[in-house]
């Protein structure tokens, strides 16, 4: 059963792609055998993280040598040296060139720089891979061996240097023979000539159990004419190179950045969401303790007036009384209130005074009308509990006199 955590790795096989499920601690299956030439064609692929391994014939190996062994400027040196030959990386078509360790000893590297041509039409799956790596760099080789094997019904060949890949190939044909053999001289010379001396001690052939394996005697044929020890393997399972490369063709590059966009897009609205929802939880947690707070005074001032209900009616005879008992609003004591507010010795004096509990009317008369606007005043405060109607005196021509008319109203009982 495929398992979300199992990575998928989509490799070239002798004459068609091949599926692979796993993971890299407890390795891998095969899930498909001899599928599609073309990998747009495959159907059905498994759950997981997808790994494809290009073809060898879909990529150039150009190892050379670096007086340095700072990682960090490999690759620029890498670079250089592919400007330096005169090969040039597609424009506008993704990341298309890495870099390797390759050995190399104190103060220097060997390093192998990898150019992918751009992935033609058909070439890619429909469902597109998280990573990228050179097919040849999934199959664990052994030191100073040459590696032959089928590869979509092509030989290529891969040649490693003190346990490192340091050089692949794709071969012209799809025939063992001596094409094969002039091909991987040519590849040597051409290296040692660039200063890149590769010591190969065997060379061994990779077998599948398809009619395309060489036979034994075409082997040792190989093997006679190479001038070296030549042996047939069984092809080994593929793993997953650490670290796996940083290829990554423009189309695959453009969906990978339009889903992480999608994803933080997600993140965000989910995180605003969440926020929501917190904030929601936050206020219905306070207006639920506020509304328990209320229901708990509202139910204890329920009680007090149940315990308390005599002192209601109490009040309600008190105010009944109030009239009564109110010596302050006696008619006798506002009028004395009143005269008192009369600075003493001065022309000042009531015609009519009329008083009630609620109500005080004053009709009087002066010489002085400065002296009529101070009493106004005076009473004013001296009965505050009272809302005064102080209109200005009036002259009186007949007796020569000011006349003032006042009235006072108990603050509360206007209505």
């Amino acid at each position: 059963m495929s398992s979300k955590t199992d990575s998928v790795i989509l490799i070239p096989g002798p004459i068609g792609w091949e599926l692979w499920q796993g993971t890299r601690e407890k390795g891998f299956r095969r899930n498909l055998e001899n599928g599609p030439v073309q990998a747009s064609a495959l159907e059905k692929i498994p759950v997981g993280r997808l790994v494809m391994g290009f073809p060898v014939r879909e990529a150039l190996a150009v190892p050379f040598k670096v007086q340095t062994d700072d990682a960090a400027m490999f690759e620029d040196l890498a670079a250089m040296h592919l400007e330096k030959s005169g090969i040039r990386p597609e424009m506008d078509a993704g990341r298309l060139t890495d870099v390797f360790p390759a050995g190399g000893e104190d103060g220097q590297a060997d390093l192998l720089s990898v150019v992918l041509s751009a992935p033609s039409e058909g070439s890619m799956p429909h469902r597109a891979p998280s990573e990228f790596d050179i097919s040849a760099r999934f199959f664990p080789m052994g030191a100073n061996v040459v590696t032959l094997w089928l590869e979509l019904g092509r030989w290529v060949f891969a040649i490693t240097h003190d346990g490192h890949l340091t050089y692949f190939q794709s071969l012209s044909g799809s025939r063992f023979g001596s094409d094969v053999i002039r091909d991987i001289r040519l590849a040597l010379i051409q290296l040692s000539l660039q200063g890149v001396n590769l010591k190969m001690d065997r060379a061994v052939v990779w077998t599948t159990g398809h009619d395309s394996d060489p036979d034994d005697d075409t082997i040792q044929a190989f093997g006679k004419e190479l001038g070296a020890e030549v042996t047939a393997e069984p092809k080994p399972r593929p793993v997953l190179p650490s670290p796996l490369s940083r290829l990554v063709p423009a189309d695959v590059r453009t969906e990978q950045r339009l889903k992480a966009e999608k994803r933080k897009r997600t993140l965000v609205i989910a995180a605003g969401f969440i926020l929501y929802l917190g904030v929601v939880g936050y206020l219905g947690y306070q207006y639920f303790k506020l509304d328990s707070a209320l229901k708990k005074q509202e139910a204890r001032l329920k009680k007090v007036r149940l315990e308390h209900s005599d002192i209601g009616l109490f009040n309600a005879d008190w105010d009944q009384l109030a009239p009564v008992v109110d010596s302050q609003h006696w008619p006798l004591q506002l009028l004395d209130r009143t005269a008192k507010a009369i600075p003493p010795g001065q022309d000042l004096r009531f015609k009519v005074f009329e008083a009630s509990r609620e109500r005080i009317l004053i009709r009087g008369e002066t010489a002085d009308l400065k002296l009529a606007s101070n009493y106004a005043e005076k009473i004013r405060r001296t009965l505050s509990d009272y809302e005064w109607s102080l209109p200005p005196a009036s002259s009186d021509t007949k007796t020569n006199r000011w006349k003032f008319n006042y009235e006072g109203t108990l603050k509360g009982e206007a209505e």
